[in-house]
């Protein structure tokens, strides 16, 4: 037994000699230990080496996370996503078993479904067109006087708008009282029913022996207004059996609202805004209105007759406008398409133009004006 023992701590002792060969101190003789090399310095003004990294999450006390929870700044996972980071797979389809629906019997309905009835498309009929309004009278365009009687003005305007018919209510016509039947010069009876149907016409610019003027007119001695014959053939005939002071068949009225600024012999003056009106050859013994009297459009002045201050004349109105014109100042202006204007609007209806005629009532082509002869009127 001692002979074991002693053998053992022999073998350990071997064994510690064998290790102290590794160990050395200076002086015994062995390889002096190696130094390493200190870093070369760095050259002034050159940047220094990099700070050393330091891991923070060595710093870091670790949490516990209660189980079952998400640990603080991860996401959750879901159960049974890989957490090698592939992408979950779905689980294989065992190819025998059946992944489609039987087909179920379902009865077919044969019953034949009638179309509906097609609605049928409505087309509006066209609105009829209006039926044009038959014209109320027939007229002459403007200047178109009666041959031989004078050189009318044919650029015309409709110089006052607003007025209204002269006449109240009796049907008229525009025309010539010296060159129509029953005139000076033409002759015959003032009341022959042609006169009463014939077409309106213009006697502005007729031919005068008084030494008349307007720059409307391309002469001088004119008839500066318009004769306006009223009534029928029998009106006419009626009047001319009265006495003249008995004379009150056709209402004449003011034109426009404006002030009777003089009565004379045989005419009555209207002074209206921008327009004076001359009624001339009313019964002067009838007048319904004063000097100085205010009048409204359509007021009664007085009847249709013939006083011309002694001297004959025939039934009708004498009818003028004078207005301030820019380059020529007061002067009568010609009233033809202004009266033309005022009747359809009286009449509630249209004038008809006629083609130019020029044809005259008596049998001359052009009239001849006696030698000697004053048209006065």
């Amino acid at each position: 037994m001692r002979s074991v023992l002693a053998a053992a701590a022999a073998a350990l002792l071997l064994t510690s000699i064998a290790a102290c060969d590794f160990v050395r101190f200076p002086g015994d003789g062995g390889p002096e230990p190696t130094i390493p090399e200190a870093p070369p310095e760095t050259p002034p003004g050159a940047p220094g080496p990099p700070p050393p990294v330091v891991d923070d999450d060595e710093f870091e006390t670790p949490v516990e996370t209660p189980e079952g929870e998400t640990p603080v700044g991860e996401t959750p996972v879901e159960p049974g996503t890989p957490t090698d980071g592939t992408t979950p797979q779905p689980d294989p389809v065992d190819a025998t078993e059946e992944t489609t629906t039987p087909p179920v019997d379902v009865p077919v309905d044969v019953t034949p479904v009638e179309p509906e009835p097609e609605t049928p498309v409505v087309v509006p009929e066209p609105e009829p067109e209006p039926e044009p309004v038959a014209p109320v009278f027939s007229y002459y365009q403007p200047g178109a006087l009666l041959a031989g009687s004078g050189g009318g003005f044919p650029d015309q305007i409709v110089h006052a708008p607003n007025m209204v018919f002269p006449i109240k209510s009796a049907p008229t016509v525009l025309q010539s009282q010296v060159f129509a039947f029953g005139g000076g010069v033409a002759g015959g009876d003032q009341c022959d029913a042609r006169n009463f149907a014939a077409p309106w016409r213009d006697n502005f610019c007729e031919t005068r022996s008084a030494n008349r003027t307007t720059p409307f007119c391309p002469v001088a001695k004119i008839h500066q207004g318009q004769d306006i014959r009223v009534g029928t053939a029998a009106d006419c005939k009626t009047l001319r059996s009265q006495t003249a002071d008995a004379r009150g068949l056709h209402e004449v009225v003011a034109v426009e609202d404006g002030i009777i600024s003089s009565i004379s012999t045989y005419t009555v003056k209207l002074r209206a805004e921008g327009s004076i009106y001359n009624y001339m050859h009313l019964n002067m013994k009838r007048l319904a209105v004063t000097a100085g009297q205010s009048v409204k459009a359509g007021d009664l002045i007085g009847y249709v007759s013939n006083d011309f201050g002694g001297t004959p004349t025939t039934i009708h109105l004498h009818f003028e406008i004078i207005q301030n014109t820019a380059d020529h100042g007061w002067v009568h202006v010609p009233p033809y398409l202004s009266l033309v204007s005022a009747y359809e609007r009286r009449e509630n209806g249209p004038g008809e133009q006629l083609e130019p005629d020029i044809g005259i009532a008596s049998t001359q082509d052009v009239f001849v004006i006696p030698e000697g002869y004053e048209i006065i009127e």
